[in-house]
Parts: C-alpha cells; sequence; structure tokens
C-alpha cells in the first residue's frame, strides 16, 4: 500500500486500515502521518508485528482485533504514549514483559486468545468498559511484578557468580603463595643436599626403610615367644593339678602315705579333702567299672557277629 492510499484512509485522528487484507503493518507509511493518533488495523491477515512497530509513538488507540497474531514485540512498551490496546481474537499465548511500562494504558482487550491461564486469570472478561479498563491494569500490575521477580533473580545470581569468582581469585592468589613459598623450600633443601648439610638426614631416611623390615621380624618373633611361654605355663599347670587329683583320688588306693599328706593339708589349711577324695574315687571307680562293662560288650558282640560268620567256635 502506497503512501497516497494510506493518506486517503485517514480521517480526523483516526487511520483506518481495517478489511485491507493487509500481511504487513505500512509502518514506514503511517509514521509520516503524524495526525494518525488512532489507528485500526482490525480484520487483516497480520502473523505477526515487526520490531520497528514502536516507531509509531503518535499511537494512542491501537486496533489490531481480529487478526492472526501469534505474538507482540518484545520492545511493546515503547509505545508510552498508547492508552487503548484491543487485541481480542488473536493467537496470541504469550506478552512481552515490557507491557508493563504502558503506565498510561487504561484500556485493554485479551479475550478469545489462547492466553496461558495464570494471564488469563489476571486478565479476565472484557464484556464492558470497567472489566477493560480492570484488565489493562490488572495485566499492567502483574507483568511489572514478574519483571521486577525476575531481575531480582538475575541480580541475585550475578551476585552469586561474582562472589564465587571474588572468592576463586583469592584462593588463587593463595594457592599461588603457597605454591611460590613450597617452590622456594624445594629450592632450598636441593641447595642443603648439594652443599652435604642433610646428609645425615638421607642415611636416616635409609637406615629406617633398611630397619622397618627387621623391626616387623623382631616384633613378630617377640610374638610367637610370648605365646610359646605362656602355653608352657599353661601346660606345667595342667600337668601339676594332673597330678595333684591323681595323687588324693588314685594313690589312697595302694597306699597310705598320701592319706597323712591329706590329713597335714586338712590340719593346716582346713580344707575337707578327704570328702573330695571320697567323690573323686568313687567316680574313679565308677569310670574303670564302666570301661571294662564297655569292653564286654564289644567282645560279646565281636564274637556272636564276627567269629559266627567266619565259621571260627567261639571259646568255650
Amino acid at each position: 500500500m502506497n503512501l497516497k492510499k494510506v493518506k486517503s484512509r485517514l480521517k480526523d485522528e483516526k487511520l483506518d486500515l481495517s478489511l485491507c487484507d493487509l500481511k504487513e503493518v505500512p509502518i514506514r507509511e503511517i509514521a509520516t502521518i503524524k495526525k494518525a493518533t488512532h489507528l485500526d488495523l482490525s480484520n487483516n491477515l497480520l502473523t505477526s508485528l515487526s520490531s520497528t512497530f514502536v516507531d509509531l509513538k503518535q499511537i494512542v488507540i491501537l486496533d489490531l482485533s481480529r487478526n492472526m497474531l501469534t505474538e507482540i514485540p518484545e520492545n511493546f512498551g515503547e509505545l508510552r504514549r498508547l492508552k487503548h490496546l484491543d487485541l481480542y481474537a488473536n493467537q496470541i499465548s504469550r506478552l512481552p514483559l515490557s507491557l508493563s511500562e504502558l503506565k498510561s494504558l487504561r484500556w485493554l482487550d485479551l479475550k478469545e486468545n489462547p492466553l496461558t491461564p495464570a494471564v488469563a486469570s489476571v486478565a479476565g472478561p472484557c464484556s464492558n468498559l470497567s472489566e477493560c479498563q480492570a484488565c489493562a491494569r490488572n495485566i499492567v500490575s502483574y507483568l511489572s511484578n514478574v519483571k521486577l521477580a525476575i531481575e531480582e533473580e538475575k541480580l541475585r545470581r550475578l551476585n552469586a557468580i561474582t562472589a564465587d569468582t571474588e572468592t576463586g581469585i583469592v584462593s588463587k592468589k593463595k594457592g599461588g603463595r603457597k605454591k611460590k613459598k613450597k617452590i622456594l623450600d624445594k629450592n632450598n633443601k636441593q641447595n642443603l643436599d648439594e652443599n652435604g648439610s642433610n646428609w645425615s638426614s638421607k642415611v636416616s631416611l635409609i637406615d629406617e626403610n633398611k630397619m622397618a623390615p627387621l623391626i616387623t621380624t623382631h616384633n613378630r618373633n617377640q610374638g610367637n615367644a610370648h605365646r610359646f611361654f605362656m602355653f608352657m605355663i599353661s601346660s606345667a599347670l595342667f600337668l601339676c593339678g594332673s597330678a595333684f587329683v591323681l595323687m588324693i583320688v588314685i594313690l589312697p588306693s595302694y597306699s597310705k602315705q598320701p592319706e597323712l599328706f591329706i590329713d597335714y593339708i586338712e590340719s593346716k589349711a582346713g580344707i575337707h579333702l578327704k570328702v573330695f577324695q571320697k567323690y573323686s574315687t568313687d567316680a574313679f571307680d565308677s569310670f574303670i567299672q564302666a570301661m571294662i562293662n564297655i569292653y564286654d560288650n564289644l567282645y560279646h558282640m565281636y564274637e556272636k557277629n564276627f567269629k559266627t560268620d567266619m565259621n571260627i567256635p567261639a571259646n568255650k
């Protein structure tokens, strides 16, 4: 559309470009018409708006209803004089944050757009003047809060990155100082080694490495000797105890000398060994008798089973 045709559609302050099958907005032509503060672009084939659309800064009333717009330019908030905005029946799902800068906006219609549930609930209905005025106020306030929250989050992340960077620089400086000190200490140590001043430390280190296996073997031998010594003491105590028990249990059956010994211990220590002796002797006799019975039973079983099977006559 050329400039003459655009100007021909101007009436007072209203530039009516509706029903023109426009696919693009003739921004350059409209910008030359400074008197056009009311722009009607409704009922066209617009799918998007150029970022240069904000050059139309004289616009106060803008009608973009019944198009196929899917989005609004991010810099749309530069239309600071805009008071009336009609976006009815488009395909807009999101609004730019710059709409929060439209402080003069007093009327807004977003009906019949696939808005997100959050934005749709904020916008509300727009069936009359008061509802459309409330929609303008609510959307501008809502987008202002969202923009503020995003800016605060960006600032928080920037501060965190700055703090991490400063911490890394400080750590790097500290690490550099420590590394320099370590290198100096290493160089000094190497110089001392070359002059022979720390020869004794080398000898001590070599001796320690050589002595480590010897010390380990010595400790192992000491442990084995200790265990052997404990085994010998335990064995000696067991033998002494066994000899004492045999002396007070078995020998009285064959000799009277142990009885004198037992009488002597009872008189001096007050221990009743004779009672223990009696029970022990009875138990020993019972054990001997049990062994004899077992031997007899085994011998009879042998005669009965083995000699019979081999046709060996049993002893009469």
